[in-house]
C-alpha cells in the first residue's frame, strides 16, 4: 500500500498507510524487504561479507622500539596525536579559515582534521599549522544545482584520509509539490552527501551519495543531512546518518556507483550492497496509533549517538528510540519483530513506554535536537530548535533504563541563560556539555544543583554554538566546539 503523506510542518513526515516496504500499523502481512543476498558488486570489488568493511589501512606504527602500537579502533589508541595538548586550542582566520560561522569539525583515522563552514570544507593534515580550503571547484557537490543555503551542514571523519560532508536542501510535501518525494520531485536529487577521499597530493576524490529509499527506488525522501556517527570502535567502518527522513546505515568501503539508474531506475540492488535506510521510530498525530486513520509522524533526526553497549540512539522531531547492530544491512533496517526491533522506542505505538517529552497533542513536535549517554548508562535528550516553525522546546530529559520513568529538567535551573538546547555531549568523566544558540556552553555534573557556563571569557571564540563533536581516538580526547567566530578544541573541559 502506498502511503498518503501529510505535512503539518515543514520536514515533518506524517503518513497514512505504509511506507513502501514498511508494515502498516494495522497490517499483519509480512514485509518484502528485498532479496536477502544482493547481487555481487562490479568486477574489482570483493563480494559483500568478504571485504573488511571497517579495517582501514592504519599507518604502520613502526618497529617495536617505536613505542606502543597506535590503534584508531580503540578509545585513546592514537595517544596524544599531532594536536596540541593544551587544555584549549582555538582555530580561526589565523589558521586559514576564511568564513564564519564554523559549522562542524571531525578527525579521521589518519589524524586529519576536517572542518566545515556553510560554504567550504577545510583540511589540516598532521604536522600542518594551516588549513587547505575545498569548494565545488575541487569536486564537492555543493552550491547551485546540488544544494541550497546554508549548503553544508556537517562533516564526519572516517577511515584514514576519508571524510563525509552533509548538505542541505528543502523538504517538499504533497501540498506544494506534485510527486513530492518521488523521482519526479524537482528536488529529488538535491542535498544529500559526499564521501571525500584524500589523495597524496592533497586533491580529493569525491563520491556523491545520492541517497534514495533502499526498499523502493521510486522514492527520494532523504534531502538534508542532520547528524552523522562513524563507528571507530565497535564495528569499525560503519557510518550512521540522520536526515529529514530517517536513519541510514552506510558501509563506505563497499561503495560503487549504481549501475542501473538509467535502464532499470527502480532497481536498488546495487545500493543495498552498501547502504540501507528507513530506520525511524514514529508516533501518530493526535492520538494512539491503534486508530488506523491517524497519520504517523516522524522526521528530522538531529540527535544520533552510539552508546558503549552497542545501541544506536536517535532523537527527532516527534520522538526517539534505539536500535541494535545487525551485520546484514537488510536485517539491521527491519525494525520490527523478529529481526531488529527498537530497544526501546518511546510513546505510542510502543506498549509500556512513555514519551520523552509530553506535548499538548500527541504527535506534535518536541524537537529532540541531541542525545547523549553518560558512563552510568543514563540516556539524555535535549530539546531545541533554530527555526521558529518547529514549535516549542522542552528542556532536558533523562531515562535510566527499562522500568524507569523520565526525569525532566529545566536547564535554566542548572545555570544556563537559555532554555533552548542545541547540542549535548557526555564527557568520559560523566559530565554533560550543553550547547546553546547564543550563550556558549553549560558544563554540568548530573546530580549537582548547578553547572557552570563557558563563554568567551573562558576562551571560546564565540558564543553561538555549532555542531559539537568528540574525538575519542586520541588521549586525552578532544571536544570540538564550533562557534560563530572560530573553532574551540578542548583537551580538558574546565
Amino acid at each position: 500500500m502506498r502511503r498518503v503523506c501529510l505535512f503539518a510542518f515543514l520536514g515533518l513526515f506524517a503518513c497514512k498507510g505504509s511506507e513502501p516496504g514498511q508494515r502498516s500499523l494495522s497490517s499483519s502481512a509480512p514485509v518484502d524487504a528485498g532479496p536477502s543476498e544482493p547481487p555481487p558488486p562490479p568486477p574489482g570489488l570483493p563480494p559483500p561479507g568478504h571485504e573488511d568493511a571497517g579495517t582501514p589501512n592504519i599507518p604502520d606504527a613502526g618497529s617495536p622500539d617505536a613505542g606502543p602500537v597506535r590503534d584508531a579502533h580503540r578509545a585513546g589508541g592514537l595517544g596524544a596525536g599531532p594536536f596540541s595538548t593544551a587544555p584549549l586550542t582555538v582555530y580561526g582566520s589565523a589558521q586559514g579559515i576564511l568564513e564564519f560561522p564554523v559549522v562542524a569539525a571531525s578527525v579521521d583515522e589518519g589524524e586529519n582534521l576536517w572542518v566545515v563552514t556553510e560554504k567550504a570544507l577545510y583540511l589540516m593534515r598532521p604536522g600542518s599549522q594551516t588549513f587547505r580550503r575545498y569548494t565545488a571547484a575541487d569536486g564537492l557537490h555543493v552550491g547551485p544545482g546540488y544544494t541550497e543555503p546554508p549548503d553544508i551542514t556537517l562533516v564526519e571523519g572516517g577511515a584514514p584520509g576519508e571524510a563525509f560532508v552533509g548538505y542541505y536542501c528543502r523538504d517538499t510535501n504533497e501540498g506544494n509539490t506534485p510527486g513530492a518525494h518521488t523521482n519526479v520531485d524537482p528536488y529529488a536529487h538535491c542535498g544529500k552527501m559526499d564521501q571525500v577521499l584524500l589523495k597524496d597530493d592533497g586533491t580529493l576524490t569525491v563520491n556523491r551519495y545520492d541517497l534514495r529509499n533502499s526498499n523502493d527506488g521510486h522514492y527520494y525522501e532523504t534531502r538534508t543531512i542532520m547528524s552523522m556517527v562513524y563507528d571507530h570502535f565497535q564495528h569499525p567502518g560503519n557510518l550512521y546518518v540522520g536526515s529529514n527522513h530517517g536513519i541510514t546505515r552506510i558501509i563506505p568501503s563497499r561503495y560503487f556507483p549504481p549501475r542501473h539508474l538509467i535502464d532499470d531506475p527502480w532497481n536498488t540492488a546495487d545500493e543495498r550492497v552498501w547502504y540501507a535506510d528507513h530506520v525511524h521510530p514514529w508516533v501518530c498525530n493526535g492520538g494512539p496509533c491503534s486508530d488506523p486513520s491517524r497519520a504517523s509522524a516522524f522526521g528530522d533526526w538531529f540527535g544520533l549517538t552510539l552508546a558503549d553497549d552497542g545501541r544506536l540512539w536517535m532523537g527527532g522531531l516527534t520522538n526517539a528510540g534505539a536500535i541494535h547492530y545487525r551485520e546484514a544491512l537488510d536485517e539491521w533496517v527491519q525494525s520490527w519483530q523478529p529481526h531488529n526491533p527498537f530497544d526501546p522506542a518511546f510513546g505510542d505505538p510502543y506498549p509500556g513506554s512513555e514519551p520523552v517529552f509530553d506535548p499538548p497533542r500527541e504527535g506534535d513536535p518536541v524537537n529532540i535536537r541531541a542525545v547523549a549517554v553518560t558512563k552510568d548508562g543514563t540516556v539524555w535528550f535535549a530539546s531545541g530548535e533554530v527555526e521558529a516553525w518547529r514549535g516549542p522546546t522542552y528542556g532536558l530529559a533523562s531515562w535510566g533504563g527499562k522500568g524507569t520513568l523520565f526525569t525532566h529538567i529545566d536547564p535554566t535551573r542548572l545555570g544556563s541563560i537559555e532554555y533552548n538546547i542545541l547540542e549535548l555531549q557526555a564527557l568520559p568523566d560523566g559530565r554533560l556539555v550543553l550547547g546553546f544558540p547564543n550563550s556558549g556552553l553549560l558544563v554540568w555534573q548530573p546530580g549537582d544543583p548547578k553547572g557552570h557556563r563557558l563563554t568567551m571569557r573562558d576562551g571560546l571564540p564565540g558564543e553561538q554554538i555549532g555542531r559539537v563533536t568528540q574525538d575519542r581516538m586520541h588521549d586525552p580526547p578532544i571536544l570540538f566546539v564550533p562557534t560563530d567566530e572560530g573553532l574551540a578544541a578542548f583537551r580538558q573541559v574546565p
